[in-house]
């Protein structure tokens, strides 16, 4: 009882408590008095410092003796990388068009019978492909599964190798991308 008695009234103070209003002229601001040596000598460097530390070496550029860089040396494009995963596949938002699949087939067809006898009705899943510039799907993986261990999975891997692709586009010309591609699982369409 005791503790419903102090919920209580920790919330009705915290709800209807009157908070006064403070006008900034109204504040009184005073100065303090630190003095330096109350401060701990670690703190401001102590007696020994730290290690004189070598400037490196400059790697982007011309000049390669460690002076700073002139405008000119550096090329931003290549400071913020070109967009490429680690085997050069292009990521889609960079591309102008990214991979598209062609499906001519009924998506029913692959969805899984275990799945069906547990009822289940819709299941989304996001694949990661990877389409060379020819429209060939070189790779595909499951990256997320909303419904896991009823087949979803291998149904949506099943799916997308047998789509045909047409290929990524950048600069209006094919490119080999990497995309993420949604593939939806619904009985009830």
């Amino acid at each position: 009882m005791l503790l419903h008695f102090v919920a209580f009234g920790s919330y009705y103070a915290a709800t209807h408590w009157e908070y006064e209003d403070v006008d900034s002229e109204r504040l009184e601001i005073e100065d303090i008095e630190v003095d330096i040596q109350d401060i701990p000598p670690e703190l401001v460097g102590g007696e020994n410092s730290p290690a004189p530390v070598e400037k490196q070496e400059w790697v982007e550029g011309t000049k390669k003796d460690g002076e700073d860089p002139e405008e000119q040396d550096v090329d931003f494009n290549k400071v913020s990388g070109d967009g490429t995963d680690k085997d050069g596949y292009l990521y889609a938002v960079y591309g102008d068009r990214p991979p598209t699949p062609i499906i001519d087939f009924d998506l029913r067809d692959f969805f899984p019978p275990k799945a069906k006898q547990q009822g289940i009705s819709y299941a989304k899943t996001i694949v990661e492909v990877r389409v060379d510039e020819q429209g060939n799907l070189v790779d595909a993986r499951v990256i997320k599964a909303d419904i896991r261990k009823y087949g979803f999975e291998e149904a949506a891997i099943n799916i997308v190798k047998y789509a045909r692709w047409s290929p990524g586009y950048l600069n209006g010309r094919p490119t080999r991308m990497n995309h993420r591609i949604p593939v939806n699982f619904n009985l009830e369409d």
